[in-house]
């Protein structure tokens, strides 16, 4: 499985806040989801911990229609995608 959670290196960034070289984070997605009540990535003050549809607004579905329009018209007419495309041959 192929999951943004891994992107993260959650022992670094655990380093991270705990010595100060960072000021805080946010995340919506973890390694091993839901996160673990015994991962101490729970225990940090300057740490936004959210559910995964935490961007859920009032025109969220708009919005990503829009970009969902725009990446369809820069793909019929060979330009970039207005969305960073992780690995293209895999679809992700």
């Amino acid at each position: 499985m192929i999951t943004r959670g891994s992107a993260v290196d959650e022992e670094a960034l655990d380093h991270a806040l705990r010595s100060g070289s960072i000021a805080g984070a946010a995340l919506d997605v973890f390694r091993t989801e839901p996160l673990p009540r015994s991962n101490p990535l729970w225990e940090h003050e300057n740490l936004l911990l959210t559910a995964h549809n935490a961007d859920f607004t009032g025109d969220n579905v708009e919005r990503g229609w829009n970009v969902w329009l725009e990446n369809y018209s820069a793909f019929m007419n060979n330009r970039p995608f207005a969305t960073l495309i992780a690995n293209p041959s895999a679809g992700y």
